[in-house]
């Protein structure tokens, strides 16, 4: 495919270019995950890991880890403004539709979790886009940065305050005695949680991991405060982008993405580097002062670097035209990604977790991905929505939706 396709159905093409290229990063921070359970996500990187194997979970860090559920979540904020915006002019209703919408999709989230995946995104967006719609239902677009800016760094504070907490017990040897005997038990805990885990993912049968995986939702859920509140801002940093203009209309905003392209990029990317260095081999459920500066580093690169992404893919929307049907139904490739790797790594499948190097996932992830971009160019071709595509919308306008080109 060269170039874009005409905008003939009211899309906004280079969104569908960066969602296929938000598709791949996605896809390239999920693989070990695929294999490796998410409470492990609190423990830090794999201690086990060593040469390749080491070298590619650090490049990975960097360069993708936090930077594309950043820019999937500032899609989403940007759909919800898009919605609006339209129904805005065609003078019908949003709410309603939106939180049709947004049922629909915590709907395939439980699905999704039951049936494939406890790292799934979608039911965590439902309550958030509830969330959003509750707190910021016609917020002005000029504050809607400022708000976003708030919650993205909620985490981070939040590290800093429990951090302060533990250096002030310091000074009353009983309440530090008992902290640690705490973080001590904890830490037990987590190591029989996690090798019940495993041992389930590796050896069980369908239902036993499918109980697992609502158990692993559980544990996410309990970790909301370091991590949601940071996707609610990137929504609304999204809706800011769209309703200001700088996605919806890129062509009166190349200073503007130029100028975040250089500096997302010049300052996120040693930030990231930086920060993923530091945190490498620290234990992230444990507030400790080295912890606080390097997951600020990481945070704050993360943020940046996916906003230079963002505006470099939207620089290059033409010359990434190919990525487009891949975006159009991004979806449909979710769903299909986790949906065929947990047949690869879980007992009930080809039962492969945990033996597959690190340093294999990105080349796995690559040759994966270049399967679902000719695919999605085949059924784009055909049809006017992926599979999944077509179920949620049918379901959010209640009724089915043309299908065929």
């Amino acid at each position: 495919m060269s170039g874009l396709r005409p905008n003939t159905d009211q899309r906004l093409d280079h969104l569908d270019v960066l969602r296929g290229f938000a598709l791949l990063g996605i896809l390239m921070v999920n693989f070990q995950w695929f294999s490796r359970p998410v409470q492990a996500i609190v423990t830090g990187a794999d201690p086990g890991l060593h040469g390749a194997d080491l070298a590619v979970d650090l490049g990975v860090s960097v360069l993708f880890e936090g930077k594309f559920y950043a820019i999937f979540s500032m899609l989403f904020g940007a759909g919800f403004a898009l919605l609006a915006q339209r129904a805005g002019d065609a003078g019908t209703g949003f709410t309603g539709l939106y939180l049709r919408r947004i049922l629909v999709l915590a709907a395939f989230g439980l699905a999704h979790i039951a049936l494939a995946w406890s790292g799934d995104i979608l039911f965590v967006y439902a309550l958030l886009a509830l969330l959003m719609v509750l707190l910021f239902p016609r917020t002005p677009t000029p504050r809607l940065w400022k708000w976003a800016i708030v919650f993205i760094a909620l985490p981070s504070l939040v590290m800093a305050l429990l951090t302060g907490l533990v250096w002030l017990a310091q000074f009353n040897p009983e309440a530090a005695a008992g902290m640690q005997a705490q973080f001590a038990e904890q830490g037990r805990q987590q190591a029989a949680t996690l090798a019940a885990a495993e041992e389930t993912h590796r050896e069980g049968g369908f239902g036993e991991v499918m109980r697992q995986r609502f158990a692993d939702l559980r544990f996410m859920l309990g970790m909301a405060p370091f991590w949601l509140p940071s996707i609610l801002g990137f929504f609304l940093l999204g809706r800011w982008l769209l309703a200001s203009g700088r996605l919806g209309d890129p062509a009166a905003h190349a200073a503007w993405l130029r100028r975040w392209q250089a500096i997302g990029l010049g300052l996120g990317l040693p930030l990231s580097a930086l920060g993923a260095w530091q945190i490498h081999g620290l234990d992230l459920d444990v507030p400790t002062p080295a912890l606080v500066p390097a997951q600020l580093m990481f945070a704050s690169g993360a943020a940046l670097l996916a906003l230079g992404y963002l505006t470099t893919v939207v620089r290059s929307a033409r010359a990434l035209g190919w990525l487009a049907p891949v975006g159009r139904m991004a979806l449909t490739n979710y769903l299909l990604q986790s949906t065929v790797w947990s047949l690869v790594f879980n007992g009930y499948g080809l039962g492969l977790w945990g033996e597959v190097p690190r340093a294999w996932h990105p080349l796995l992830a690559l040759g994966f991905f270049a399967l679902q971009v000719p695919l999605s160019h085949w059924w784009m071709a055909r049809f006017r929505f992926g599979p999944a595509e077509w179920l949620w919308r049918s379901l959010t306008y209640l009724s089915p939706q043309p299908m065929r080109r």
